[in-house]
């Protein structure tokens, strides 16, 4: 982003988001229109601080960037006034176009990310709810007591590949257009993205999926594939739905069925029929990933508790956010010890405004 003879370990990180990409972002969207002091720069470098730093507030960010020389060379300090009010202004389309900026380079550095070998990659989509006062945010109302900001994600197992952020109510299914386009991956989401005839589109598309069954829900079973007593697995051939509902689908589905440890059934729904149950079973695990991910991100950076209340000001703070993780992601593929995302996001956290000749050997291949 900046050239510095004198760099820090943060001026490693943002120097990520660098060269014209960036100048060019800035001008179609106008970010620096009527900005004399507290440029875009200034905004996306002090956007980032707080979080790696995890500053509690606006102010917190403003005054450690005030007293502190060496951010005070890399940002045109802002009032805490002028920090809330280009929050709630500056397109917020420019943050995004950061972080998928970030995505291509990820995708393009280290190829398709593979949670299980000899299996397609896999891709999870959920949505997590942040939460806020109802009266700080009636905009983003749910129901009568709470607001909440909902961020619908297509996650890799690695990293998040597209985001969508909606006001809270909004139902999940209407949160991922754009999610399904990959037909050599397999898709996975829980049954709160139930629809039997979506099931029949997604087939009809080439996509493959697995999600879990609904209980109650309505299966007419056609023929057994490869079920197991013994083992308490029963994997059959299905159509879903009713034809009094009008929901009955018309594609067949696998329907795999076993029972927890309190012996309660588990049951699986897929359109993939050339992997074996096992297999199918195991994938669907992998829908923790995205759990464990909105739980890191949550801990670790600023994105459970909202420092603005507009729309555009609460999609700056969760895209600076996604920022973050992506530079932190980024940074961990390269060490040359294999630190988890967690133990580099505290090394970096500990050491982000000392210089970077002391750690390149610590935490780089190379320069």
């Amino acid at each position: 982003m900046f050239n510095y003879n004198n760099k820090l370990v943060f001026h490693k990180l943002i120097a990520e988001i660098g060269g014209n990409f960036l100048a060019r972002t800035i001008e179609r969207y106008g970010g620096d229109y009527r900005s004399q002091h507290f440029d875009t720069k200034s905004h996306i470098i002090s956007m980032l601080y707080l979080n790696f730093k995890q500053c509690n507030s606006l102010r917190e960010a403003n005054e450690e960037i005030a007293s502190n020389r060496k951010l005070k060379n890399l940002i045109n300090v802002p009032s805490v006034s002028q920090f809330s009010r280009k929050n709630a202004t500056r397109d917020y389309r420019i943050f995004e176009e950061i972080f998928y900026y970030l995505v291509d380079k990820a995708k393009r550095r280290h190829g398709v990310a593979r949670l299980i070998k000899d299996i397609p990659p896999i891709k999870i989509i959920d949505s997590t709810v942040v939460l806020v006062a109802l009266k700080l945010a009636s905009h983003l109302k749910m129901d009568n007591e709470r607001a909440g900001i909902k961020v619908s994600t297509l996650f890799n197992g690695e990293y998040p590949e597209k985001i969508n952020i909606v006001k809270g109510q909004v139902n999940d299914r209407k949160c991922i257009d754009g999610f399904f386009e990959d037909k050599n991956s397999i898709y996975i989401f829980d049954r709160g993205y139930y629809d039997y005839r979506w099931y029949d589109k997604l087939t009809e598309q080439g996509i493959k999926f697995v999600t879990r069954g609904t209980k109650n829900a309505s299966v007419m079973e056609e023929k057994i594939i490869n079920s197991n007593p013994e083992k308490d697995i029963y994997d059959t051939e299905v159509t879903l739905g009713s034809t009094p509902g009008g929901t009955l689908t018309f594609k067949s589905y696998r329907e795999i069925m076993t029972f927890d440890e309190n012996g309660e059934p588990v049951t699986f729904i897929t359109n993939i029929f050339d992997l074996s149950t096992e297999d199918i079973v195991k994938i669907y695990k992998h829908r923790w990933e995205i759990e464990i991910f909105f739980k890191w991100i949550k801990q670790n950076l600023r994105i459970k508790k909202f420092i603005g209340y507009n729309e555009n000001a609460v999609k700056i703070q969760i895209f600076s956010a996604l920022i973050s993780y992506m530079l932190i992601y980024l940074c961990c593929k390269v060490t040359i010890a294999k630190y988890s995302m967690l133990t580099l996001m505290r090394k970096v956290r500990s050491n982000l405004l000392e210089p970077y000749d002391e750690y390149v050997s610590e935490y780089f291949r190379s320069g």
